[in-house]
């Protein structure tokens, strides 16, 4: 106001003096006669003379600096100057339902509000930014603070968006490393700024450790290495030597590659590997195994079935009180037994009862079958057999309730379900 007073008491002065050189002017012109007395008669009123002097001086210039306008004020205390009374409604509205939102109760600003309409110096409205900026400031409680949000859920408030920032930034900084070309969270986080109380605002170290605790961290990155390629084996069958025999003929030699990968990182463990490029600078060479297949009773670890055409009477099971230790083939009396797998014969003889007539191959590799109820052996102990080499004849011998083979399998002397290794 002092500012447009001063203006005015300059353009006042001016005028005056205007005014002065005017009157010398028309007094000493041609037409003094005529307007003199006019100017006389103006002169002799006072209220004539000043409407003459204050219109042009104060009034017009008044009109001209300012505007319509409503004065804000808080108890006594001025605000600020707004175009209209609605903005200030509609300010009011939002900050008080954005400090009843942040803190789940009605909240209501802490001062009575009051509007007078009086005329104001241009520029001098306050806009919406500024209205809230001054009602906040005045409510002494409400400041603008950042809500961290995780997948819609608030998860902190901090004092400002700065602050959510930084908390941000450390939690990826616990999975992260110079290395790393970029890193995002798995969740959906937004910061979000609001007018809410001071109050609300958490301290920084506990928002932290509860983003820490909900936030997962991906992060990746390019990195080049070298790999080495390891070599094959590659095995030669050598029908002149017997089982036990083995030979490298060539030693295998590892291959070396450059590889550049793009590495992906959850909470800092690798996740996923995708490779870019890779270049082999020495390739890999096999190594070539010699081995003998003569046999010397060695099972390849594979069996078969001993019998064929045969009904498949008894499981592996407890029966009569007792372990049937074995499954029971029923075929007809002088069917060929052969032999499940390559291997060496232990016992070859009749039980006396219980198995009657049987034989025991062991395979060498820590299985050993057993073939009951035969009426005939065609091997003895010590003879080497191949897999489906006839060993027996089948029968009813030894405690048997009808003619059938029954059939054993023993694993590092354990007798085992043989449905374990064949289907019957």
């Amino acid at each position: 106001m002092l500012g447009i007073l001063s203006d005015l008491l300059y353009v006042f002065v001016c005028f005056a003096l205007f005014l002065d050189r005017a009157v010398t002017f028309v007094w000493d012109a041609p037409l003094r006669r005529r307007t003199g007395g006019v100017i006389h008669a103006l002169a002799r009123s006072r209220a004539a003379s000043a409407a003459l002097i204050f219109i042009p001086c104060f009034l017009l210039p008044f009109s001209l600096l300012t505007q319509k306008g409503v004065l804000i004020l808080a108890g006594d205390k001025p605000l600020g100057f707004v175009q209209d009374a609605d903005m200030l409604s509609g300010t009011v509205q939002e900050l008080e339902a954005s400090a009843s939102a942040a803190s789940g109760e009605t909240y209501s600003l802490p001062f009575s509000l009051s509007t007078r309409s009086m005329r104001t110096p241009l520029c001098e409205f306050l806009d919406e930014n500024a209205l809230r900026t001054a009602l906040t400031e005045q409510s002494g409680e409400l400041d603008t603070l950042a809500v961290i949000s995780i997948d819609g859920t608030r998860a902190g408030v901090c004092h400002n968006a700065e602050e959510a920032q930084t908390l941000l930034d450390r939690v990826k900084r616990l999975y992260t490393t110079q290395a790393d070309s970029s890193a995002d969270f798995v969740q959906q986080v937004h910061v979000d700024s609001v007018v809410a109380e001071s109050r609300l605002a958490g301290e920084p170290q506990t928002v932290f450790e509860t983003l820490s605790d909900r936030l997962d961290v991906r992060a990746r990155r390019s990195v080049t290495y070298t790999e080495t390629i390891p070599f094959g084996t590659v095995t030669r069958e050598n029908d002149a030597e017997y089982q036990d025999y083995r030979e490298t003929v060539r030693q295998g030699q590892t291959g070396e590659a450059v590889v550049t990968a793009e590495i992906q990182t959850l909470d800092g463990e690798e996740n996923e590997r995708t490779i870019v490029a890779r270049t082999v600078l020495r390739s890999a060479s096999d190594e070539i195994v010699e081995v003998g297949t003569k046999n010397i009773g060695i099972g390849t670890g594979s069996f078969v079935r001993p019998v064929s055409g045969y009904t498949f009477t008894s499981a592996f099971k407890w029966r009569w009180g007792r372990l049937h230790s074995g499954v029971d083939l029923a075929v007809p009396e002088g069917t060929p037994v052969r032999a499940s797998d390559n291997g060496k014969v232990i016992l070859a003889e009749n039980s006396g009862d219980g198995y009657g007539n049987y034989i025991i191959l062991d395979h060498g590799n820590g299985f050993k079958t057993l073939y009951g109820h035969n009426s005939a052996l065609c091997v003895s102990v010590g003879d080497i057999v191949s897999q489906g080499d006839l060993i027996a004849y089948s029968g009813n011998t030894g405690n048997s309730t009808g003619p059938h083979l029954h059939f054993e399998i023993h694993l590092d002397d354990e007798k085992v379900d043989p449905e374990r290794f064949l289907s019957f």
